[in-house]
């Protein structure tokens, strides 16, 4: 005779239901251990111990579950793994960076500008939009002229960016009188 498979309707029970099951096994063997009940048969003893442990883990794993809902640690840890790597990718790339990508970053931090505008296609700055070191910066439904585009250093590259300052040195000297300094991304309109 197979065992009646409804039994298996626990799983599906609250994480409160369990805990009170699982409590009130606990709390039967703890009565028979101390003598207050009669001598119990081994096989109640064991069916009170495999009741107690399903539905102690049940209702510890539906406890950690409704931790993770308030407190969502795996985000938490893949927004700090995100980070890290976005910095290490950061940091491995500065040796490569050409010249006038320097000078673009020198005059940020000179300036100590995270936020500059730029044309749609970044100027020559494209090349660190695509590194992922300058990003666009205008918010959903946000309208922008084309040659006036929100662009911003992200955080994490910002902290790299200024642990390596001495690597980006920039200095502005007018040529002739009036000279006006330029954005170092602007290419120059015909």
């Amino acid at each position: 005779m197979a065992p009646d498979p409804r039994w298996l309707e626990i799983l599906k029970a609250s994480g409160w239901q369990t805990a009170a099951v699982a409590a009130a096994c606990g709390l039967f063997l703890l009565i028979a251990h101390r003598g207050w009940l009669p001598p119990l048969d081994a096989w109640m003893i064991l069916l009170a111990v495999i009741v107690f442990l399903i539905c102690g883990f049940l209702a510890v794993a539906s406890a950690i579950s409704a931790t993770l809902k308030f407190f969502p640690m795996q985000t938490w840890l893949l927004h700090w793994i995100n980070r890290r790597r976005a910095k290490r990718a950061v940091r491995d790339y500065l040796p490569h960076l050409t010249e006038r990508e320097r000078t673009i970053i020198g005059y940020l931090l000179a300036k100590n500008q995270k936020m500059f505008t730029a044309a749609s296609d970044g100027g020559y700055a494209a090349t660190l939009i695509s590194r992922g070191i300058i990003c666009v910066a205008a918010q959903r439904n946000q309208l922008v002229d084309m040659f006036h585009v929100p662009m911003m250093i992200p955080d994490d590259v910002w902290d790299v960016l200024i642990e390596h300052q001495q690597q980006f040195p920039y200095s502005f000297t007018p040529k002739t009188h009036g000279d006006v300094e330029r954005h170092p991304w602007r290419m120059p309109t015909i």
